[in-house]
């Protein structure tokens, strides 16, 4: 699939029309989106906060495909809940933007070197994270195994001891092997869990797919993404928690902006309680098929919801 380094947002305004859930605006700007067939206009409160310095204007750096929060649809468009999000934000903001598309381990370099605005990537808050970055978190998430289905042997996380995972190259997922499951594996008296990193998703799931790794430890939404389509129907199946529907070591995820760019946070976070507040951003979600993803409040550094479901330790 050609992936375009650098696309307008405004390309996918139509890409919904069909599937409006609620009525237009009689008149439009040119920082108008249209998400699922409702056109989404500017917020006062939030265009106010924008800093003057960005001119209007937001350069977001994003890292498709990355199924349901990015990918190209059957006519190469840019897609999913976070694109469709991070344009009703804009609107709201009354602002432009461009998507550039780039590796996720390069997201937040992307930032630091003054390359992007905004970080759009699926990415999940964490206090290391958190020393560069602001979050504004919408989601909240948790990781789960993904095995193949003909493979009866793995049913939990102890069960990975002795075996293979694989995981993408920047993601979370490697370093809470190695500090919380490496340690019971040994105090256990069992292998050491071999942790095989690759450079996307399609990398990391074709390794487990062909059999060289065992499993792959990710995303709930991305795991079910790759279940429920077509071209893997049958192969692969989710292992989870009992007392936690979400997966193990639920965290919040959101957009990203430098620790700096105060303002800017607190502009993204109006606009995104604006878009929760009128229901665009629930509905986004369920549009996916994945309704529970959105948390009850939107909040900015906070990298873990309330309670200990999900916990290990």
């Amino acid at each position: 699939m050609h992936i375009k380094r650098k696309l307008l947002a405004s390309f996918a305004a139509a890409a919904f029309a069909g599937a409006a859930y609620g009525g237009t605006a009689s008149a439009q700007s040119d920082t108008d989106q249209v998400v699922l067939g409702k056109t989404i206009t500017k917020d006062k409160e939030a265009a106010g906060l924008v800093p003057a310095k960005f001119n209007g204007s937001l350069r977001l750096v994003v890292s498709a495909p990355y199924a349901p929060w990015m990918f190209f649809d059957d006519k190469n468009e840019l897609t999913g809940i976070e694109i469709d999000v991070v344009k009703t934000v804009a609107a709201k903001m009354g602002v432009k933007i461009t998507f550039d598309n780039i590796k996720f381990e390069g997201v937040i370099p992307s930032l630091q070197a003054g390359k992007a605005d905004v970080i759009a990537a699926g990415m999940g808050d964490n206090k290391k994270r958190e020393e560069i970055l602001n979050f504004i978190n919408y989601t909240t998430l948790g990781l789960v195994i993904l095995a193949r289905d003909s493979d009866k042997s793995i049913n939990g996380l102890m069960d990975l001891c002795g075996k293979s995972v694989s995981r993408i190259n920047g993601d979370v997922f490697g370093p809470w092997v190695e500090e919380k499951l490496q340690p019971k594996c040994e105090q256990a008296g069992k292998g050491k869990i071999e942790v095989r990193t690759f450079p996307d998703p399609n990398a990391a799931l074709l390794a487990v797919k062909s059999g060289s790794v065992d499993t792959e430890i990710t995303g709930l939404v991305s795991a079910t993404t790759i279940v429920n389509s077509k071209e893997n129907g049958g192969q692969f199946r989710i292992i989870k928690p009992d007392n936690s529907p979400r997966g193990w070591k639920l965290a919040n995820g959101g957009f990203g902006v430098l620790k700096a760019e105060t303002e800017l946070t607190k502009a993204i976070e109006v606009a995104l309680k604006a878009t929760k507040a009128e229901g665009t951003l629930n509905a986004i979600a369920e549009h996916y098929g994945y309704p529970d993803v959105i948390i009850d409040d939107i909040v900015v550094n906070q990298p873990e919801p309330a309670g200990n479901l999900g916990a290990i330790d």
